[in-house]
């Protein structure tokens, strides 16, 4: 295929009706009010209606009602049927108390169910595996909640036909009946799929994990057979891609990669999804790229197109440090090499785990805070000091943070049984279990740990300015970071230190690569009662901006911001691409599965020619080759971002990554604004 495209007529009339609709909704997700109102009165009614009865029962219940009765709208020119604008409604405003306490069932989303095996079966190939599965309420239910799916399905397709749309109308209608045949009707089935978990859930992050491996069968089938040319595959995928700025922030899609034996997998659709993402520029769905010794020149170039493009994406991964990372979790290798990113940069085997991935987290500035305020905490020296943080940071975790993601655990199971995912995520019908109750043939618990570099700078300080310069006492410290630091000459001796995390200090790069493992192998070496295998990753979604922390000992404030992933503090001076990247390449990258981003920001010039290019590809392959875990840019300067912040109608399709995922920078949170201006002002 070649490697330019030209979006059609259709594509653009529908980019532009997507843009009007965000400039009027301010958000970076599509919604609608209307359609919101609806989906709450839909759940509000069929939660009151099933008191009493299994909560699994209860969620097949509402999807049968919001199957048969949630309003369809057919718009104009699409390909892709259905809408995903209902998600996240504001149940106060839209419904009665009494419906409001009838509770809502809703699940942790972030998940990448088993595509491939749902296209392959079809909903027919789905009912006859249900057959198998013993009886019960489980059965019941999922067999309830296929049938609200077909009808669902098929309400799309009398729709479309009434409205004169014939062959979307076939589309809609073949599936509801049989497995997909063609590229289109399997575009069509992972969109309503995907629906429907959004549906069930009320959640994000809904990943579509390795897209071009599930979906180049179909494409393939229908070129050789003519049945479709390249234009109009480029135009359903475009169609498919705006669809997906409904309704979740974060659906993660992967392409690349390769098989157990290292060969390629990349496909023609595997650059058609790049191209897509770069022309259309919107802002889902994620894009994510495996790279490896197998990826293709032509692949380099995609992405690195893609990245010049200025979205924030793809994000990078280095397939082989992901891999080995689920393959710590006891996963076997032939599994562990078919991941794809859930939500953000969170790794799993796709479509038979149930990951959980940001189900757990705790922030490490807050363990070194608490030991800090007892009298007992190593006061001779640093090394006795550091001893006694790994061993209170060790029984805070067993006895106290271990047992609250257990309980998390099986509040899950106890209240969230979901039966559209289980039917979804292969395991569940064989093992005739819930996702929640342990059906998936890989359970894990993402674990999200926050604020490394902040930690390492905070100790920094201790070893330098109490155990060997002798500026002060820890009783000192104590009544500073107590009184959050009224003395400005001491906060700034702790802000001011030489080495800290990011500037590629030996001393600090050795503490991280030491606390990284420490606190990896805390978390994997602890499995759950029933085997849950719990994976960690050096992010929180948020917490660096967020959560509200003490003053630590690196002069950062009451409420400051923390560091985030792999990247530096917030005092770091002068650091450079070059140097963060030389600090977080120390990570445990290889026991962290869960996830240890680093995000770099460069000038739009930085990307103006060949050997820019060139020079981006160079600074991914070394870091991914000293052992790094994840890479994504941000091409933009501090300044622009300024401007767009204080006169934004100038900037409303300014795109910028934010976390694991991109979005509109006008439509964030001012706090969120200032971070991202921050952190880019430091090239991160």
């Amino acid at each position: 295929m070649p490697s330019e495209r030209k979006i059609t007529a259709r594509v653009k009339k529908l980019r532009v009706e997507l843009e009007k609709e965000f400039a009027s909704v301010k958000r970076h997700m599509i919604l609608c009010e209307e359609e919101q109102h609806a989906f709450a009165e839909i759940a509000g009614k069929a939660y009151a209606a099933s008191r009493g009865k299994p909560e699994i029962s209860r969620c097949a219940d509402f999807l049968m009602s919001f199957a048969e009765s949630n309003p369809i709208r057919i718009r104009e020119d699409e390909l892709i049927m259905g809408s995903q604008r209902f998600t996240h409604p504001d149940r106060s405003r839209y419904l009665s108390k009494e419906l409001i306490d009838a509770g809502f069932h809703s699940n942790l989303g972030h998940i990448i169910v088993d595509y491939g095996r749902m296209l392959r079966q079809g909903i027919p190939g789905v009912r006859k595996e249900l057959e198998k599965m013993p009886g019960g309420r489980n059965r019941e239910a999922f067999g309830r909640t296929l049938d609200a799916f077909s009808i669902y399905i098929r309400r799309h397709a009398d729709a479309c036909r009434k409205s004169g749309l014939e062959d979307v109308s076939a589309v809609c209608a073949n599936i509801a009946d049989r497995k997909p045949k063609t590229f289109h009707e399997a575009l069509q089935m992972v969109w309503f799929i995907q629906i429907f978990l959004h549906t069930e859930g009320n959640a994000s992050a809904v990943s579509f994990g390795r897209f071009d491996q599930y979906m180049w069968p179909f494409l393939k089938s229908d070129l050789a057979r003519k049945r479709i040319n390249e234009a109009e595959a480029f135009e359903l995928l475009c169609c498919f891609f705006m669809k997906c700025c409904e309704g979740d922030e974060s659906q993660n899609l992967v392409v690349g990669g390769s098989d157990i034996k290292g060969k390629s997998m990349e496909n023609p659709l595997s650059l058609l999804v790049l191209q897509a993402s770069r022309i259309l520029k919107v802002w889902q769905p994620s894009i994510s790229v495996r790279i490896g010794k197998s990826t293709s020149e032509k692949f380099w170039e995609e992405s690195l197109l893609l990245s010049a493009a200025g979205t924030g994406m793809p994000s990078f991964f280095n397939e082989n440090v992901v891999t080995a990372g689920l393959g710590k979790l006891g996963i076997p290798v032939e599994r562990a090499v078919d991941w794809g990113i859930v939500g953000c940069y969170e790794a799993a085997p796709q479509g038979d785990s149930y990951p959980l991935t940001v189900a757990g987290s705790f922030a490490l500035p807050s363990i070194l805070g608490d030991l800090l305020k007892t009298e007992d905490c190593g006061k001779n020296d640093f090394e006795s000091f550091y001893s006694k943080f790994k061993s209170f940071s060790r029984s805070r975790y067993e006895k106290e943070i271990l047992p609250s993601f257990v309980e998390r655990w099986n509040e899950l199971e106890r209240n969230c049984p979901s039966p559209f995912e289980s039917l979804c995520v292969t395991g569940c019908i064989e093992a005739g279990l819930a996702a929640e109750e342990g059906g998936a043939r890989f359970n894990l618990f993402g674990v999200n740990i926050l604020g490394l570099g902040t930690l390492v700078d905070s100790l920094l300080s201790i070893k330098k300015l109490i155990f060997e310069d002798r500026k002060f006492t820890m009783a000192e410290m104590r009544r500073q970071l107590e009184r959050d630091f009224p003395d400005r000459q001491m906060l700034l001796q702790c802000r001011s230190l030489e080495g800290k995390f990011g500037s590629d200090n030996a001393e600090t790069n050795m503490m991280a690569k030491e606390l990284s493992g420490f606190f990896a192998d805390l978390v994997i070496s602890r499995p759950f009662p029933d085997g849950v295998r719990p994976y960690p990753g050096f992010f929180w979604f948020g917490a660096d901006i967020g959560v509200r922390l003490p003053a630590s000992a690196d002069g950062r404030k009451a409420n400051d911001r923390l560091s985030y992933g792999c990247g530096p503090g917030i005092f770091l001076k002068n650091p450079t691409a070059t140097s963060i990247l030389n600090s977080a390449a120390n990570l445990a990258h290889s026991s962290c599965a869960c996830g240890n981003p680093l995000t770099i920001s460069l000038n739009r010039r930085d990307m103006e020619g060949k050997d820019e290019m060139l020079r981006l590809r160079q600074i991914i392959r070394t870091y991914f080759a000293r052992g790094g875990f994840h890479m994504q840019f941000n091409i933009i300067g501090a300044e622009e971002l300024r401007r767009a912040k204080q006169e934004p109608g100038k900037y409303q399709g300014l795109t910028i990554r934010i976390s694991g995922y991109s979005a509109r920078f006008v439509t964030l949170d001012p706090s969120w604004q200032d971070a991202l201006i921050e952190r880019t002002e430091k090239g991160m």
